[in-house]
C-alpha cells in the first residue's frame, strides 16, 4: 500500500487544552518532517479542533518518523505551544486519490526547486505581503490644464487589510450594513494582476497607490454572523455610473513606510512594474453621476438631430471609460458638424477608429494627447483618411448578416459594443431597416467569463437584483429604452439575449409584445422554459431565408411505435424544392441533399425524396412546435454539403476504454496525429498542405503564394511571419490533442441523421454515403460505431451495420448524411444520448479498431415533468427563466464530476455512480426546455464532496506570443502552502493527481515546450535563432522589381498607404472585438489564421464561439482588401497594368516597419498586410508574364 495516515492529538486533554491550528500545526510539522524527506503532506483537523490527521505518500519515511516519536529524547521535540503531542499511525487507510495528489505535487515542488535557487524562494517568502489600508477610492485620472490629477468620485475611509498574492490582490474590509439589519459585513475585493494596465505609486506625502484596471474588480461579502459568502455588484453605496466608467482605484496606506515594501515586491517580480508619481486626491467640479446624467440629457435632447449610430458611439466613449463625460460633451458639437458635412456612416467610422487611438489617462500621458483639441484633430484626420479610402476600399460584403449593436452587462457595469455584422435571424431579417433598434445583450462576469453556478457562493445580489433589474427595466442608450425581447436556445447557454427599442413601421408601433405576437400562437404553452424555447426558434441564427408558396407544404404522419417517434424532427422535399434550397448554398462538387431548416412554427431537417414530383415540402407533426401565420419563408440553419471530420473527445475515449478498446489503439491514433503535425512542417509544400486542410489563407491566397515562393527558390526559413504562422497552427492542434483529446479518426465522419423513407433498411442497419470538399466520395459498408455528443452513459455508444443499396434506390440520391432504419422496437437515434432527427449530428466510425465487441444496453430515462404555472406565459416569465437558468444550470458541473468519477472509480463509466450521474446529466440537458433543474440531492453521494481531479484536467503552461515566437512560461506552483488561501485571498486552487487510465497516458505523452524545442531543432523550415529577421518578402520584392523594371508603380504609394491604414484599423478593431480577455488582446497572427491560441492550454466555450466569428469576419474583410489592390482596369496603354503596380506599391508599404497603436495593438503582431499584398502582386504578375 502506498501512503500512510497519521493521527495527532494533545497527550493530555482538559479545560486548559488549546485548540489545534491548521496553520501552526503545518509549520511545526514541516520543520520536523523535512529531516525525513517529507516535504508535502495534508493536514485535516477534526471538527472538535483538538485532533488532526496527517497524510503523506511517503509511507517508509513516515514510519521512520513514527519510530523516532516513540523515543524518549525525541518526544521533547513534539511540543506545540506548550502542549505535548501524541503522533501515531491512524487505524484508517489514507485516501488513495489524495496520496496520488501529494505524490504529483511533490514532483512539481522538486522540479520547481531545482529550477529556482532556494535562497531566492526563501527571500520571496519572507517578503511582507499584508498591509493596513486607511482609505479606498474609485475615480479617474483627469487633467486640469497641463497637470494630471486623480479625481475621486467615490471615497470611503476604511479599516482594511490588503494582501498581495501570486496572482491576485485581495482587499478585506468591514462595513456596518443596515440593509442587513445593521450587522457587520466583511467585504473582499479581488483584483487579478492581469487586469492592471498601469500602476502609480506615491512614496511622498500621500503614501498611496493607484491601479488602472481593464474592468471593475470582483466584490464578495460575508455576513459577520453567518459567514455566508455572497457576490456583490460593487463597493457598497458606489453609484453604477462610477463602477461602470471609472476604473482607477486608489488605496492609501495606514503606515506611510509601507509604500516602500511595494517596491520590494515589485523587484521580486510579484507585482507589476510601477510608475512613481503623485496620487493626491482632488475633488471634481461635480459628482460623476451628475456629469453622466448631463451627458445623457444632451444625447436625448439631440435624439432627432444626431443620428443614433453616432449617438451610440458618443455614449460609448463615456460609458466604457475612454473619456470623462465633460470631454465627451465638449466634442458633441464637432461631431454634429462632421455628420452634417459628411454623413453618419463616415462619422461613425471616424469615431470607431478613435477608440483604438486614445491613450489611457494618467501620469504617462500628456494632457495635449487627451484634450478636446487633440481629440477633434484625431477625428478630423480619421475622416480625411476615410474619405481618401472610399475610392480604394469597399466595405466587405455582409449579405446574410445584420449589423448588430451590443451591450455587455456585468455585476458592476454595462458596456456598449459594436455595431458589427453578425449572422441574422428571422426577426432581424424582417425588420432589417431598423437594425439599430435591436440590441444583443450578453450577461457576463467582470473578467468576460460566464456567470457560473457556484454552490459555495451566493449570487442573489447579482442575479436577482442587478441582472433582473436590467431584464425588467431595460437599458437606456441615447434617449432610447431597450426592453427584453427573447433569446435562442444556444444564446440562452451563452447568457445572451435580444433587447428591442420600440419603433414605428407601416404606421404601427413595433414593440417586444407585438413582435412575439406575430411570431405565432404561444397561448397554449404554460411552461416558461418551453415557451422561451418556442419563441427562440425565431432568434436562431440562419444563413439565408427563402420565400416559398405555402400551398406546396404537406403534413404527413409521423412513424411511431411503442410510444417512440422514429421520424422525430425530419421531413422530405421534392427535387424541385431542393433546387430552390440549393441556390442558397456554396458551390461544392455535388449540391447538398439534406438541410436543417426553420419554417414558420416548424423546425427540423428535410432530405431529398426523388420520388416526389413537382414542388412539394413534406413536414411532420413532430416538426411543428407552434402555429404561425408569419411570412412563409424557409430559413436555412445548416447544410450537409460535405463530410465533416470525426474527432474523438474525452467522453468517447473513456467509454470506449471501459467497453474494452485497448489503450494502444488511442496511443497509436494520437501518435499518428503528432507525426502528421511534425510532417506538416518538414517541408514548405507540406506546410502549405497543412494550412489548406485547416482552411487558413484560402481567401488571401496565402498557400498559393507559399508554393509560388518555393518554386522561385527563395528561402522561407528566415521569415518571421512564416515561422509564426506554422508554429501557431501546430500549437493550436497540439493543444486540442493534449487538453481535449481531440484525435482525428480518418475512417469516420459526422453527419445529420435522417430516417429511411423507403422502408429499405432493416432494424440495426444504416446507410451512409459521403463526399468531401476535394470531391472524394464513398459509401460505408460493414460494422460501424454510431454515437453522438455528449455521451456519458456507456449505452450512448451503439453499433450498426452499414449497407449498400440498389442502384435505383432513392437512398442513392442522398449523400453526407446518416440514414437510420424506421423499423424495430426502438429507434436508434433515441438510444444515442436521447437524440432525434431535427438537426443532431451523429458520429459514425468505421475504423474497426474502435468498434467494441459488445455494447451496453442504452439508457431509458423518464422525461422530466415540465413546470406548469397554470396561465399563459408573459415576457417577464421568460426573462425570469433566463435568470433561473443562469442560477441553476448544472450541466457543466455534472459533466465535470462525471469525468472525475469515471477516472477514479474501478469500473469507470460502468460504475453505478457514473450511471446515476449520466441520468442527472440528461435531466440537466432538458432543463432549458423543461424548466426542471437538477439539485444537489440528485447527485450521488460520492460526487458531492470536493473532488481531486485527474491531471489531464489541469491547465497547461502559460503561452505568450512574442517577437521571438511562441514562449512557454514555467508553470507556477498550484499548491496550497501554509495559510495560502487566507493569506492571498485567491480562489481555492484545484488539485490534481496522475491518472492511470488512457486519458492520463495520452495527456502526459505530450509536452508542448519539449515538442517545440525538438521541432525547431529538427525542422528544416523552422529556425530558433536571432537571425530570423530578414523576411522572404524582401527577396520577393526584389524579384518583382526585376520582372517589372519597365513599369512605374511609385505614383500608387499614397493610395497604398491609405489601403494599409484602412487594413490596420480593421485588424485593430477585430483584435479587440474578439479578445476574450480585456487585458490580453489577440495577436495579429491569430486574426490571420482565424483561431485563438489558448493562453493556458484549454479553450473555453466563449473562445470557441469567438473563433468562429473571428474567422468569418477576417476572411470577409481580407477579401475586400485583396479586391481593392487588384481592382479591374480596362484602360489601354501606360495604365494597363494598374492592378499590378498598385499591388506592388502595397507590398512595398507592407514591408516597411509597422505602425504602432496607442493602446498596444501592435504587441506580438506580424504584419499580415504585406502577405496579402504579396499574393495580390504575384497573381497580377502571372497575368503580366503571360501577356
Amino acid at each position: 500500500m502506498e501512503g500512510i495516515q497519521l493521527y495527532i492529538c494533545p497527550i493530555q486533554r482538559n479545560a486548559a487544552t488549546k485548540e489545534l491550528s491548521s496553520t501552526d500545526l503545518r509549520a511545526f510539522l514541516t520543520h520536523l518532517l523535512k529531516d525525513y524527506g517529507i516535504i508535502n503532506f495534508e493536514i485535516w483537523l477534526f471538527k472538535s479542533k483538538f485532533e488532526a490527521t496527517l497524510t503523506t505518500h511517503k509511507r517508509t519515511d513516515a514510519l521512520r518518523f513514527l519510530a523516532d516519536c516513540q523515543k524518549i529524547r525525541f518526544r521533547s521535540r513534539l511540543v506545540l505551544e506548550g502542549q505535548r503531542l501524541r503522533i501515531k499511525a491512524s487505524k484508517k487507510n489514507p485516501d488513495e486519490i489524495l496520496v496520488r495528489v501529494l505524490k504529483r505535487e511533490e514532483k512539481a515542488l522538486l522540479l520547481h526547486s531545482s529550477s529556482s535557487p532556494d535562497t531566492g524562494l526563501v527571500e520571496v517568502e519572507r517578503l511582507r505581503r499584508k498591509f493596513k489600508i486607511s482609505s479606498l477610492a474609485c475615480g479617474n485620472w483627469e487633467y486640469t490644464g497641463p497637470d494630471v490629477q486623480y479625481h475621486a468620485y467615490f471615497h470611503v475611509s476604511v479599516e482594511a487589510t490588503i494582501t498581495f498574492g501570486d496572482r491576485f490582490v485581495a482587499l478585506d474590509y468591514e462595513l456596518q450594513d443596515f440593509d442587513y439589519g445593521g450587522s457587520v459585513q466583511l467585504y473582499r475585493m479581488l483584483i487579478p494582476y492581469s487586469a492592471i494596465t498601469t500602476y502609480v505609486l506615491d512614496r511622498g506625502q500621500e503614501h498611496a497607490f493607484v491601479y488602472t484596471l481593464t474592468a471593475a474588480p470582483k466584490i464578495w461579502l460575508t455576513d459577520g454572523n453567518s459567514f455566508r459568502r455572497t457576490r456583490a455588484t460593487c463597493i457598497k453605496n458606489m453609484p453604477l455610473p462610477v463602477s461602470t466608467s471609472c476604473h482607477d482605484y486608489r488605496f492609501e496606506f495606514s503606515t506611510p513606510s509601507d509604500a516602500d515594501h511595494l517596491l520590494r515586491l515589485e523587484h521580486a517580480h510579484l507585482l507589476p512594474q510601477c510608475t512613481l508619481g503623485s496620487a493626491a486626491v482632488y475633488t471634481a467640479d461635480a459628482p460623476f453621476e451628475a456629469q453622466y446624467a448631463q451627458l445623457n440629457l444632451e444625447l436625448a435632447r439631440r435624439k432627432y438631430t444626431l443620428d443614433f449610430a453616432i449617438t451610440f458611439q458618443v455614449q460609448k466613449l463615456a460609458q466604457n471609460g475612454y473619456l470623462p463625460p465633460p470631454t465627451v460633451l465638449a466634442i458633441i458639437p464637432y461631431v454634429f458638424n462632421l455628420q452634417k458635412n459628411h454623413g453618419a456612416p463616415l462619422t461613425v467610422a471616424a469615431l470607431r477608429r478613435l477608440f483604438q487611438q486614445l491613450p489611457s489617462a494618467g501620469p504617462l500621458t500628456k494632457f495635449t494627447e487627451l484634450d478636446v483639441r487633440a481629440i477633434t484633430e484625431m477625428l478630423g484626420r480619421n475622416l480625411e483618411i476615410l474619405l481618401e479610402e472610399q475610392s480604394d476600399y469597399k466595405t466587405a460584403d455582409t449579405s446574410n448578416t445584420m449589423v448588430t449593436y451590443r451591450a455587455e452587462v456585468t455585476p458592476a457595469a454595462t458596456y456598449l459594443a459594436g455595431p458589427d455584422p453578425e449572422s441574422s435571424n428571422r426577426v432581424l431579417r424582417k425588420y432589417s431597416d431598423f437594425s439599430d433598434n435591436f440590441l444583443r445583450v450578453t450577461f457576463m462576469d467582470e473578467d468576460g467569463e460566464k456567470v457560473h453556478r457556484d454552490r459555495l457562493l451566493g449570487q442573489t445580489v447579482i442575479l436577482h437584483e442587478r441582472f433582473k433589474d436590467v431584464l425588467h427595466n431595460g437599458i437606456k442608450v441615447g434617449g432610447r429604452l431597450y426592453e427584453f425581447l427573447g433569446f435562442s436556445h444556444s444564446s440562452l447557454r451563452a447568457q445572451t439575449c435580444w433587447f428591442l427599442a420600440p419603433f414605428f413601421y407601416n404606421d404601427k408601433r413595433i414593440d417586444a409584445d407585438f413582435i412575439i405576437s406575430k411570431l405565432g400562437d404561444f397561448s397554449h404553452i404554460q411552461n416558461p422554459a418551453k415557451c422561451a424555447a418556442r419563441i427562440g426558434q425565431a432568434f436562431t441564427e440562419t444563413s439565408s431565408s427563402i420565400p416559398i408558396d405555402p400551398t406546396i407544404v404537406r403534413i404527413v404522419g409521423d412513424i411511431t411505435r411503442n410510444d417512440r417517434v422514429f421520424s422525430d424532427g425530419v421531413g422530405t422535399c421534392s427535387p424541385k424544392v431542393l433546387e430552390i434550397l440549393q441556390g442558397a448554398q456554396k458551390s461544392y462538387h455535388r449540391p447538398a441533399t439534406v438541410f436543417q431548416i426553420r419554417y414558420l412554427g416548424a423546425k427540423g431537417v428535410i432530405s431529398l425524396d426523388n420520388r416526389l414530383n413537382g414542388h412539394i415540402l413534406r413536414l411532420r407533426p413532430s416538426m411543428i412546435k407552434f402555429e404561425s401565420t408569419d411570412d412563409a419563408k424557409i430559413e436555412i440553419c445548416g447544410i450537409a454539403s460535405k463530410k465533416l471530420p470525426l474527432v474523438l473527445n474525452r467522453q468517447l475515449i473513456k467509454i470506449l476504454e471501459d467497453l474494452g478498446i485497448h489503450n494502444e489503439v488511442f496511443q497509436e491514433l494520437q501518435s499518428h496525429a503528432i507525426e502528421d503535425l511534425r510532417a506538416g512542417i518538414s517541408s514548405v509544400s507540406n506546410a502549405a498542405a497543412v494550412l489548406d486542410r485547416n482552411n487558413v489563407g484560402a481567401t488571401t491566397h496565402t498557400t498559393w503564394l507559399i508554393r509560388k515562393i518555393q518554386s522561385l527558390g527563395f528561402e522561407m526559413s528566415n521569415d518571421m511571419f512564416f515561422r509564426d504562422l506554422l508554429e501557431s497552427m501546430v500549437l493550436i492542434q497540439l493543444q486540442k490533442l493534449k487538453y481535449q483529446s481531440r484525435i482525428t479518426v480518418k475512417d469516420g465522419a459526422n453527419f445529420f441523421g435522417i430516417m429511411d423513407e423507403t422502408d429499405t433498411l432493416a432494424e440495426g442497419e444504416v446507410y451512409c454515403s459521403w463526399e468531401d470538399k476535394d470531391g472524394r466520395a464513398g459509401v460505408v459498408s460493414g460494422p460501424v460505431l454510431v454515437t453522438r455528443s455528449p455521451a456519458l452513459h456507456p449505452g450512448d455508444i451503439q453499433t450498426a451495420k452499414a449497407i449498400t443499396v440498389a442502384e435505383d434506390s432513392p437512398l442513392r440520391a442522398l449523400h453526407n448524411c446518416l440514414v437510420f432504419s424506421s423499423k424495430g422496437e426502438r429507434d436508434l437515434p433515441s438510444q444515442l444520448s436521447g437524440g432525434d432527427l431535427d438537426g443532431d449530428l451523429y458520429h459514425v466510425i468505421w475504423d474497426q479498431r474502435l468498434i467494441p465487441q459488445t455494447c451496453v444496453k442504452p439508457a431509458l430515462y423518464p422525461r422530466p415533468e415540465p413546470i406548469d404555472i397554470g396561465r399563459p406565459i408573459t415576457r417577464e416569465d421568460v426573462s425570469d427563466f433566463f435568470i433561473k437558468f443562469m442560477e441553476q444550470d448544472e450541466l457543466g458541473t455534472v459533466a465535470t464530476r462525471h469525468q472525475v468519477l469515471a477516472d477514479q472509480l474501478e469500473n469507470g463509466t460502468l460504475h453505478e455512480d457514473c450511471l446515476e450521474l449520466a441520468e442527472v446529466h440528461s435531466t440537466a440537458v432538458d432543463f432549458s426546455k423543461s424548466g426542471q433543474p437538477v439539485t444537489e440531492d440528485d447527485f450521488p453521494e460520492s460526487s458531492r464532496k470536493r473532488l481531486y481531479k485527474p491531471d489531464f484536467m489541469a491547465p497547461g503552461p502559460r503561452v505568450k506570443i512574442e517577437e521571438r515566437g511562441i514562449i512557454f512560461e514555467p508553470e507556477k506552483l498550484n499548491i496550497e502552502t501554509p495559510n495560502d488561501f487566507r493569506r492571498v485571498g485567491e480562489p481555492r486552487p484545484d488539485r490534481y493527481y496522475e491518472s492511470k487510465n488512457v486519458l492520463g497516458i495520452l495527456y502526459r505523452s505530450i509536452d508542448e515546450s519539449s515538442f517545440f524545442w525538438d521541432l525547431r531543432k529538427r525542422s528544416a523550415i523552422l529556425k530558433d535563432d536571432e537571425n530570423v529577421t530578414k523576411g522572404v518578402l524582401v527577396d520577393l520584392w526584389d524579384y518583382l522589381q526585376a520582372e517589372t523594371s519597365e513599369l512605374e508603380w511609385e505614383h500608387y504609394m499614397e493610395q497604398a498607404w491609405r489601403i494599409r491604414n484602412a487594413y490596420d484599423a480593421i485588424v485593430s478593431d477585430i483584435i479587440h472585438r474578439y479578445s476574450t480577455s480585456l487585458s490580453e488582446p489577440l495577436g495579429e497572427i491569430e486574426v490571420f489564421i482565424g483561431s485563438v491560441i489558448c493562453r493556458n492550454g484549454y479553450k473555453n466555450k466563449r473562445q470557441k464561439e469567438y473563433a468562429t466569428g473571428l474567422k468569418e469576419t477576417y476572411n470577409r474583410e481580407a477579401s475586400q482588401f485583396m479586391a481593392a489592390m487588384r481592382q479591374d482596369d480596362e484602360t489601354d496603354g501606360a495604365e494597363k497594368w494598374e492592378a499590378l503596380c498598385r499591388s506592388m506599391a502595397c507590398l512595398y508599404v507592407g514591408i516597411q516597419s509597422p505602425k504602432y497603436c496607442k493602446r498596444g495593438i501592435a504587441k506580438g503582431r506580424r504584419d499580415t498586410f504585406a502577405w496579402l499584398a504579396a499574393a495580390a502582386a504575384m497573381r497580377e504578375l502571372e497575368t503580366y508574364q503571360q501577356d
